[in-house]
């Protein structure tokens, strides 16, 4: 579940598009600058869409097409994530870092939770 509502989220775009200022309408709503312009930049890039809740998980191969956009194309983590629809910037980040630490496998989901109890044999 989302945090904000995507009708706040259009509000929010809405309200910057039409008078500017990140740090105004981050004010006006309470919320961070640095939310306001994920929201407009994903809304500029994928329209109301880009608004919508993200899937969750993304496999290794998504996650090292994002890191290979952002070596082409030279461009920040923000873009990236906004490009790729990806809900925060620091997302990319982790997964940059993981790929330096530890390359492909890095990037590999991994099980969550608690392991399952396997039944005894007698």
């Amino acid at each position: 579940m989302s945090k904000y509502s995507k009708q706040f989220k259009l509000k929010v775009v809405k309200e910057f598009l039409k008078s500017g200022g990140l740090k105004r309408v981050a004010h006006l709503f309470k919320i961070s600058h640095a939310q306001v312009r994920n929201w407009v930049l994903a809304h500029r890039l994928h329209g109301i869409a880009g608004l919508n809740p993200k899937p969750v998980r993304h496999t290794a191969s998504f996650k090292m097409q994002v890191l290979q956009y952002i070596d082409l194309y030279q461009v920040s983590l923000h873009y990236a994530a906004a490009h790729f629809n990806i809900p925060s910037p620091s997302t990319v980040w982790m997964w940059q870092k993981l790929y330096n630490e530890g390359g492909i496998a890095a990037l590999q989901s991994k099980p969550k939770g608690r392991p399952t109890a396997h039944a005894k044999t007698k």
